[in-house]
């Protein structure tokens, strides 16, 4: 370890709180899929620190918009109209289900999933929500009340979750075993990412969304991971042709600056009066020129059809890695086992300067590359695991 880093990670262990385990180096900078520690050693990112590098690191496009915002206006209420409010939210819609009506920008996937759960909960008059067992979406107490990894919701109790009921992702009988009367919510990550990008089928999707409409339930997609393009279409429910009442969107959106955003049909905003939902920061005009500059990038540069195409390459060649089994995921959010521990995996990918990531199964190593992701890159993934699956 050099003395750079060591100085750099007892400054951060000595004045922060300890959230995460590390990775061994202190970054510098970034640029497209590559980030550089501060001695200058390139890493080749597919991990997009947690999916949000969508656009690549320091997209040119993205850097220039926001530089421009800056020097204009940083921050506002949402006291204020703003045009780039207005810009981001209808470039939004554009790429969203074509159902959805109405967009609340607020600063992260959890404060996402909680607006979510407030609407619906508002909009039927009833308490309950059903979630999926496996599934993640966030670390709030509400939102860790819907979580269905014990581990992470354990920690904190008691939690709100005496209101959720848990069921197996993927099977719709358990959920039809429920009494409908009472339930607000049916909220699902279409691919659980945390899981280790664990999906079901079409049917499954097909069926709930056919349940909830019946019986006048909400149904929620947390798409923090899977919209945007990452599947290989704008949304992960456009594969089975089923559209939430609400989606909730983060990670890549703003291209690494923090925003999300929650959006809703225009059945589900019935209700809703001034004073419902708010939030200081969310919906301020630089996140918003990141969701518009991000936009601009995922259209301009066809990244939604360059990650599906990209995303059948990446599993194609990761058949080609001995040992590998169990590859799993839609588009570029993929999972797969070797058979050597996931972390053992993470950890020698590192030292041969290529990030991947890991999961709650420790079998699985995940990948959630930036969509602009190209072929070369996949060789220098895929000869390097080769080498560490020794």
């Amino acid at each position: 370890m050099s003395d750079s880093f060591t100085r750099w990670r007892q400054e951060e262990e000595q004045r922060l709180l300890a959230t995460y385990s590390k990775f061994p180096f202190a970054l510098a900078r970034g640029e497209g899929m590559r980030v550089f520690d501060v001695d200058g050693k390139a890493y080749l990112d597919f991990y997009g620190g947690h999916a949000v590098a969508i656009i690549g690191h320091c997209h040119p496009h993205l850097v220039a918009s926001l530089t421009r915002q800056i020097g204009e206006l940083i921050f506002y209420s949402n006291l204020c109209y703003l045009p780039v409010r207005a810009q981001a939210a209808e470039k939004l819609l554009r790429l969203l289900y074509p159902e959805m009506a109405r967009v609340f920008f607020v600063n992260s996937g959890a404060e996402a999933n909680e607006a979510a759960l407030k609407i619906a909960r508002r909009h039927t008059g009833r308490e309950r929500v059903v979630a999926m067992q496996g599934s993640f979406h966030g670390r709030t107490i509400a939102t860790l009340s819907v979580t269905g990894m014990d581990k992470y919701r354990n920690a904190f109790v008691p939690t709100i979750a005496g209101a959720t009921d848990f069921v197996p992702f993927g099977d719709m009988a358990a959920i039809e075993a429920l009494d409908p009367a009472g339930i607000a919510a049916v909220i699902l990550e279409p691919v659980q990412s945390m899981a280790g990008a664990v999906t079901a089928g079409g049917e499954y999707f097909r069926a709930l969304r056919d349940y909830t409409r019946r019986h006048g339930i909400a149904l929620i997609f947390d798409e923090i991971q899977t919209g945007l393009g990452r599947t290989g279409l704008p949304f992960a429910g456009m594969h089975w042709g089923v559209a939430p009442d609400i989606v909730t969107m983060a990670k890549g959106i703003g291209g690494g600056i923090p925003v999300a955003a929650c959006a809703l049909t225009e059945q589900f905003t019935a209700g809703i009066k001034i004073g419902d939902h708010g939030t200081t920061f969310g919906g301020g005009p630089v996140a918003c020129m990141a969701v518009k500059a991000t936009l601009e990038v995922i259209e301009q540069e066809r990244l939604v059809e360059h990650a599906r195409a990209m995303g059948e390459l990446l599993a194609a060649r990761l058949a080609e890695v001995p040992g590998v089994a169990d590859i799993r995921g839609m588009g570029l959010l993929v999972g797969f086992a070797l058979p050597r521990p996931a972390r053992d995996i993470q950890s020698a990918m590192v030292a041969k300067g290529v990030l991947v990531g890991v999961s709650v199964d420790p079998r699985i190593v995940r990948l959630l590359p930036p969509l602009t992701v190209g072929e070369d890159d996949v060789d220098v993934l895929v000869r390097a695991l080769k080498e560490v699956a020794q």
